[in-house]
């Protein structure tokens, strides 16, 4: 049995309410506690009308054990948003037994659009890692998200030596429960490179859309997209495309380094972006990750 954790809890919050002021969007209040704050937000032109982007910061050098973040989203009516973080999600050693938890929660009134396309996820050895997301749409809103998990700094060794990772997803529509999930992974308990888990590859991501207006051939829209642009497609990654049982799409990828599964999702962000609202693709933040890999993710031997 694992012994009590003997680390300190800390919970940090940001919570904000995005919202139009006259006919432009803004932020209509925030609040965040250190180390989390919002580093920037601006109005960016969409099609013919503007919306808000907004980047989020962590200040410390990553999540430690004990840490527990707290995100808190509300879109009012016809808001549109964009939302990133400034660099990786780092998950330290947890090594007294406790985690490391990250909670998030958006709120989607009628209309509203949330674009929440977060840097991947590391997770250095021993890490332990507690996700929880959930996503409360009303009519019309339209709810985009994307996750990259890294198993660890290959560069060093750390290739599925974390503790362990627990992510969780759950996505409401009009109150109804429309989609959970939930991944646990284990490598002391669970062989990850089995072919039913991992297999041959390291990186795992998704990029998910939300909507009452999602419909199959929006699915097949984005999955033409992906594979027309096979040569913009990085090597060495496999994807997948799936209408979701009730309101969503799903875009599946998994591979070797986690700047590749960027590059596809985003060309699934364009696609959705497109055939969804009508809008071409966004770009803000640096794409140094377009022509290679961070240092301390490069790939093993073999894997490149």
């Amino acid at each position: 049995m694992r012994p009590p954790s003997s680390a300190v809890a800390r919970t940090a919050e940001l919570r904000a309410v995005a919202g139009l002021s006259g006919d432009r969007p803004a932020l209509l209040s925030r609040y965040h506690s250190s180390p989390l704050k919002i580093a920037k937000a601006f109005s960016v032109r969409a099609g013919d009308a503007r919306q808000l982007a907004v980047v989020q910061m962590d200040g410390s050098p990553g999540m430690l054990e004990g840490d527990r973040y707290l995100f808190d989203w509300r879109l009012t009516d016809g808001v549109h948003l964009y939302a990133t973080n400034q660099s990786y999600t780092r998950i330290h050693p947890c090594e007294s037994g406790g985690t490391a938890e990250l909670v998030q929660k958006f709120d989607l009134q009628a209309g509203a659009v949330l674009e929440w396309i977060p840097e991947p996820v590391m997770l250095f050895r021993d890490a332990r890692f507690k996700s929880e997301t959930e996503i409360d749409l009303a009519e019309g809103a339209v709810c985009m998200i994307s996750d990259i998990f890294c198993p660890g700094r290959l560069s060093r060794g750390e290739a599925f030596a974390f503790g362990s990772c627990d992510s969780r997803l759950t996505v409401r529509c009009g109150g109804e429960l429309i989609h959970y999930q939930r991944q646990k992974w284990e490598p002391s308990s669970l062989p990850l490179r089995n072919s039913g888990c991992f297999g041959e590859y390291t990186h795992v991501g998704s990029f998910m859309a939300f909507s009452d207006l999602i419909t199959a051939a929006h699915a097949e829209k984005v999955r033409e997209a992906i594979a027309g642009a096979h040569a913009l497609l990085p090597d060495g990654v496999v994807w997948g495309v799936a209408r979701l049982a009730s309101r969503g799409i799903a875009v599946q990828v998994a591979g070797h380094a986690g700047w590749k599964l960027q590059k596809l999702l985003m060309i699934a962000w364009d696609g959705v972006r497109r055939e969804l609202l009508g809008l071409p693709p966004l770009r803000l933040i640096r794409e140094a990750w377009m022509n290679g890999a961070e240092e301390n993710e490069k790939a093993v031997p073999g894997q490149r």
